[in-house]
């Protein structure tokens, strides 16, 4: 038996571990689906794990933006781009790993522009950085033709992903039209196709995180489109143009300046298709105010924090069943899924454990959290001191954009002690000052979060616990030009509304007391669930032997509801269809939709954590404000809650596991003959408030700013305000105003989840609808000669007045007309005829709303 302890120490929780001698593996049949590809492949996998303590550190230097003079590409936006899914070689392990002198190869995925020439330095990227788009300052969408060539699981290289897709699980399920019948419960059949992996062409789609964009380009969980372009999920969407095997998204831009990011996003396959490297950057610039430049604060370097595992050969290795002579996996009904991955080896920007070379000034580090579902907790030691403090971060910006002003983050402050603390899909804009720093200091970040967090297990010091390495040179390397704003300075600002500088953010909440400035229209009470297997014996459906399993998540859920809305009390709700849903059939599937807000909306949404551990709640489209967070007495309002259920014939009433919401989710009505009220908030649970304990706590000051993506730890509600409408729009703007530059209603709708990967992969995820605004049509008149000479062209111009905040595009027609041309609001045409002719404009606005003009001309 392999016996490793940091994989032991690091990967499974203490309550839900156990190991297993092997007598052998086995290989399961094969199973064709509608195409002719296999739809299950070899089971079980043969790497061996490589413990992170024998993979040297700080030896190879952390990649930097191209723009920089480093290797992760930068691209611009504002324009149209290719980029193609493929695999290819990439050198994360540090030289030396396995032969002196000698940079490992691993086959990884990721995004690029074109087809390597030979191994990349890094797998993250690219970085698009694109101008923000305003009805003042119009600029061209990002048209981004996205390219599926992953090839088919069968035959991928990726051993991380050909071993570890787990068919159990809700997911994509290309060669069987979405029919998931694996996932219809219990444990599979040893050498059943549903123990075996998938084996077709990839399913893949992007997501552009944070992004504020129309939800058919939002790269949802049903929007999948696989390599071979024969098969797409019923979510699938592209401009026109694209090939089977793409998509073509058009991003418009219009959110103000923030960090976003994109990755895929397929339903029950995304944390193997991002840890297969499918990850990048996507940084929104506002040239409208001079501060959104590097030169806020020097050199700009994205720091992409991710775990990894790797096998004796320097595969990626992603844990599942008995891989490597272990077993990972907690239950035997999902023998592929584990219900959080924590890797042993720490990457940076695509490389493992790197340094950086910095010289005595300000730099600014843009932070990413990507990994599955590790949080980091992070700081700077000076090593060269003997482990003394390292310079403080301060923090200038969240996922959504810059707060008004610099927060210090310091763990040693005696006043506000605080570390940068990153869940999964987090960001943080940070500067970092190293002057007055004596060349050859050697800094080191440091990580002490715990996993599962805030009461896991504590990273390894000598491994995990370490980041990246920061080395203070004599000089700028390469000669950067140092940046002048001094975050120290007690009147440093970022958001003042003067000198440059965009306004205030509009507050929803006074962060200092963590009370609501404006009256929701609608408060919900969403729950965070999670659905446990006691310890059993059975038969591992890969390998065929009795196996003794520790028993843990068979699925975690948001309000008790799985993804697709559907009930698992077929007696309360016949075929599963509740009431208090609403269906949306889209490609021939039928989802049930619980949260179906309206545009212009601003809602208080409490999130009950009833699970053990903290989950970062992701919402799509939007950016939020946190409230605040409370306690509660979990074990009474548990229940409570489960009270709350209906009561089975000649039982009692219990917590019935995907139930949904065990009260009608509008009126808080129970499902009995009798219904009795038991709530007046929406989301269909028992009122959380006669639980609560003790004060508020306000958000912490560096959580102060636009989030998408919030920390909800266990026992406690965490309140945010969301509005439905974007950010910069105040909160005295008439409701009739308070709309998107676009649609927000349309296709499969939004999704809201928890970003641990591994959870949103097995059903912590729901998709939800914003309800439209209606908004005026454009007002649209031609002016121009009423009349011409043959074949001489005659010059229009359409007069067009846009609704407030919104843009479009005009269209002319002149039939018998020979058009010179005809882009935007001017035309010139001609006639070869004598006549009188009808010339009609029509203006299409960004939310699809249209109008048109006409004029007549007499030739002669």
């Amino acid at each position: 038996m392999l016996e490793n302890k940091d994989i032991k120490k690091e990967i499974l929780r203490m309550n839900r571990r156990t190991f297993v001698k092997l007598a052998g593996t086995a290989v399961g049949a094969l199973a064709l689906g509608r195409f002719g590809f296999p739809t299950a492949d070899a089971a079980q996998s043969l790497q061996v794990p490589l413990a992170g303590s024998a993979i040297p550190q700080f030896i190879d230097p952390l990649p930097t933006l191209s723009v920089a003079g480093g290797t992760m590409n930068t691209v611009m936006g504002n324009q149209p781009l290719a980029l193609t899914m493929r695999e290819f070689d990439a050198n994360i392990l540090p030289t030396g790993t396995f032969a002196p002198g000698i940079k490992p190869t691993t086959k990884v995925w990721g995004y690029t522009t074109a087809p390597p020439a030979g191994p990349l330095d890094t797998y993250i990227g690219p970085v698009i950085i694109a101008d923000r788009s305003t009805a003042i300052n119009p600029k061209p969408p990002t048209a981004l033709t996205m390219t599926n060539a992953l090839g088919s699981a069968s035959t991928t290289n990726v051993l991380a992903y050909k071993y570890s897709t787990d068919q159990t699980l809700h997911w994509a399920d290309p060669l069987n039209n979405e029919a998931n019948t694996c996932s219809m419960g219990g444990i599979p059949a040893y050498l059943s196709p549903c123990a075996q992996n998938y084996a077709g062409p990839v399913p893949a789609v992007v997501h552009l995180h944070g992004g504020e964009v129309p939800p058919v380009i939002d790269g949802g969980p049903d929007a999948w489109f696989t390599s071979d372009g024969t098969v797409h999920g019923h979510g699938y969407y592209s401009e026109p143009g694209a090939a089977g095997n793409q998509a073509i998204y058009k991003y418009p831009n219009t959110q103000e300046a923030s960090p976003i990011w994109f990755h895929d996003h397929t339903l029950g396959a995304t944390r193997l298709n991002v840890y297969a490297g499918l990850a990048g950057a996507y940084v929104i610039n506002d040239p409208a105010y001079p501060w959104y430049s590097s030169s806020l604060a020097g050199p700009v370097v994205p720091i992409v924090l991710q775990d990894r595992m790797f096998d004796t050969t320097g595969q990626l290795f992603f844990p599942g069943d008995t891989a490597g002579g272990l077993l990972w996996t907690t239950n035997p009904d999902h023998p592929y899924w584990v219900p959080e991955f924590v890797g042993d080896t720490i990457v940076v920007n695509g490389k493992a454990w790197p340094f950086f070379n910095v010289a005595p000034q300000r730099y600014r580090f843009l932070f990413l959290n990507g990994s599955n579902a590790r949080t980091y907790e992070l700081f700077l030691q000076n090593q060269t001191a003997g482990g003394t403090p390292g310079p403080v971060f301060w923090q200038i910006g969240t996922d959504g954009g810059y707060l008004d002003k610099p927060v210090k983050v310091d763990p040693n402050d005696p006043v506000m002690p605080m570390k940068l603390t990153l869940m999964p899909g987090e960001r943080a804009d940070v500067i970092i000052d190293f002057t007055g720093i004596a060349p050859g200091t050697i800094l080191l970040m440091r990580n002490t979060g715990r996993t599962p967090y805030p009461k896991g297990k504590s990273p390894q010091g000598s491994t995990t616990g370490r980041i990246m390495q920061f080395k203070v040179v004599a000089a700028p390397v390469p000669p950067y030009t140092p940046g002048t704003f001094d975050p120290t300075v007690a009147t440093a600002t970022l958001r003042s509304g003067t000198g440059g500088q965009s306004p205030p953010i509009v507050r929803f909440v006074n962060p200092a007391t963590g009370t609501k400035l404006v009256t929701p229209a609608n408060v919900r009470q969403l729950t965070l669930n999670e659905v446990l297997k006691p310890a059993s014996t059975a038969t591992d459906p890969v390998t065929g032997l009795t196996t003794a399993y520790p028993g843990g998540p068979l699925e975690i859920l948001v309000n008790n509801t799985k993804y697709e809305g559907l009930s698992s009390d077929m007696t309360t709700f016949p075929g599963g269809v509740r009431p208090d849903f609403t269906p949306l059939t889209i490609g021939g599937k039928v989802t049930y939709y619980s949260e179906v807000p309206k545009e212009g909306d601003t809602e208080m949404w409490e999130i009950i954590n009833l699970t053990a551990d903290a989950h970062p709640i992701h919402l799509h489209l939007v950016q939020f404000q946190l409230v605040n967070r409370q306690n509660f007495n979990k074990n009474n309002y548990i229940g409570a809650y489960a009270a709350a259920f209906p009561v089975p014939a000649g039982g009692v009433a219990a917590f019935i596991p995907a139930f949904g919401p065990p009260l009608h989710y509008t009126n808080g009505t129970t499902f009995a003959a009798t219904p009795v009220k038991l709530t007046t908030f929406l989301g269909g649970n028992p009122d959380v408030m006669p639980f609560l304990q003790g004060a508020v706590m306000p958000p912490a000051t560096n959580e102060a700013g636009w989030k998408d993506t919030i920390m909800a730890l266990p026992g406690q509600v965490t309140r945010i305000m969301v509005r439905f409408a974007p950010t910069d729009l105040p909160t005295t703007t008439p409701a009739n105003q308070l709309y998107y530059p676009f649609n927000p209603d349309g296709g499969h709708g939004y999704v809201w989840h928890c970003h641990i990967i591994d959870h949103e992969d097995n059903e912590m995820m729901r998709p939800y609808i914003v309800r439209a605004l209606a908004t005026p049509a454009p007002v649209a008149s031609i002016t121009g000669p009423t009349s011409g000479t043959l074949n001489t062209p005659v010059n229009l111009t359409a007069n067009v007045t846009w609704a407030q905040g919104l843009t479009g595009t005009v269209a002319w027609s002149a039939p018998g007309g020979t058009p010179a041309t005809g882009t935007g609001s001017t035309f010139a045409v001609a006639f070869a005829v004598a006549g009188t002719y009808t010339i009609i404009a029509t203006a299409t606005d960004s939310r699809g709303n249209t109008s048109t003009a006409t004029t007549t001309i007499t030739i002669a």
